[in-house]
């Protein structure tokens, strides 16, 4: 019995051993796991983020688990490597799941206009043709691709020269641009889905940061009115026959898109709203973007932002309210229509004087230098802006007794 008991507890002594050496190995396995991810996201973060890699310029390849990309790298951070294919998606890739990074070129090269034209025609299908320009490529229902293209590049060199005028720093496009115009609802609200737009009913169009692509609905009775035979060099101009808010749509949407693609705005670095939209609403009407300097304010006004600033926002809106727009975004979520009537009129006030004009410019440039993957604090926010502008409080008394001349 004596042994058995002896043999029982050298057993159980035995099995609690393992026990803990098994634990024991674990843990040290756990450990030096941990160590080894760290270890390999460090070396494949210092090789990303080497002159040869990580300078913005060259053309990489880099692998994960999944598949290759090719591109330029835009952002890295310990977590996450964006990179800008060679149509222009940003894609996101998880540093922990890379497995090689190779050089490729020392400039980066977009896909060319062929490989774009033939990506367009595999994704849409027949019923849908390409039409090219110097800087736009136009998806759109067979008869009618042309005069859209012709449409964006027009906006596209208004505000090229708008931008040159007002001694904005601007630069050439990395990638030919895309616009797909939708002649049926559905074939609109699929295209949404697969791009995680939500297609509510009011939606006309975007842009995308993602894709860098805008998307339009234009009912099939806009395309009608505007026949093959219709549409001339002047009738342009008129949007090709489109009128009401497709008009404003196409505008607004274009506008976003040349100016994240000229270096206005950086698709990575979050610019406040009030910047991206400001902008874009002083650019709606036809008459700021003219050529010709003889235009009075008055003609270069939006009058639609105008009118709600005035008559519906301005009699309660708080004193002092600047610097909120500035620092914050949170007002175009609680009050939408009043943020980019205030938006317009701010960005209006800037361009149409020629010292905040300056002002604004140097405004530009710093935030299209500031690092995308930090935090942008509302007290970071001001700074910037007060480091360009000087004094809120005075520059909004100067901004009111304008908005009171027009």
């Amino acid at each position: 019995m004596s042994g058995d008991l002896r043999r029982a507890e050298l057993i159980l002594m035995t099995s609690t051993e393992f026990a803990h050496t098994a634990q024991t190995l674990r843990s040290v396995w756990r450990y030096r796991r941990r160590r080894l991810l760290t270890w390999l996201v460090t070396i494949t973060a210092g090789l990303l983020t080497s002159s040869t890699f990580a300078d913005g310029k060259s053309l990489v390849r880099v692998t994960d688990d999944s598949q290759d990309y090719i591109g330029r790298i835009v952002a890295l951070d310990q977590a996450t490597c964006t990179l800008m294919d060679r149509q222009g998606r940003l894609v996101e890739l998880d540093v922990t799941k890379l497995r090689s990074v190779k050089h490729l070129a020392n400039r980066f090269r977009p896909d060319s206009p062929g490989d774009f034209r033939s990506q367009l025609k595999r994704e849409f299908g027949k019923r849908y043709e390409v039409a090219g320009t110097t800087h736009y490529l136009v998806c759109g229902p067979k008869g009618h691709a042309d005069n859209y293209a012709q449409l964006f590049e027009r906006i596209y060199r208004e505000m090229e020269q708008f931008y040159r005028v007002r001694g904005l720093h601007i630069q050439a496009p990395d990638v030919p641009l895309v616009a797909i115009v939708f002649a049926a609802r559905k074939e609109f609200a699929d295209y949404c889905l697969r791009d995680n737009v939500t297609p509510s009913a009011g939606l006309k169009g975007y842009y995308s940061l993602v894709s860098n692509r805008v998307a339009l609905f234009v009912d099939s009775a806009s395309f009608a009115a505007a026949g093959e035979n219709d549409i001339r060099t002047e009738a342009i101009v008129a949007l090709s026959g489109i009128a009401g808010q497709t008009t404003n749509t196409i505008i607004h949407e274009t506008i976003h898109q040349v100016s994240y693609n000229v270096g206005i705005h950086s698709r990575l670095g979050k610019s406040p709203l009030w910047v991206v939209e400001g902008l874009a609403t002083v650019l709606e009407p036809s008459a700021i973007r003219s050529r010709r300097r003889s235009q009075s304010s008055a003609q270069r006004v939006n009058s639609e932002r105008f009118n709600w600033f005035q008559h519906q926002y301005r009699p309660g809106r708080p004193g002092g309210h600047l610097s909120q727009l500035i620092a914050s975004d949170d007002a175009f979520r609680r009050q939408t229509l009043n943020a980019y009537s205030e938006a317009w009129a701010f960005t209006f006030f800037l361009l149409e004087n020629p010292v905040p004009c300056r002002n604004f410019a140097t405004y530009l440039q710093r935030l299209a230098r500031r690092d995308p993957s930090s935090t942008y604090s509302a007290r970071n926010r001001l700074a910037d802006f007060q480091a360009e502008f000087g004094d809120i409080s005075r520059l909004e008394v100067q901004f009111l007794r304008f908005m009171d001349r027009l």
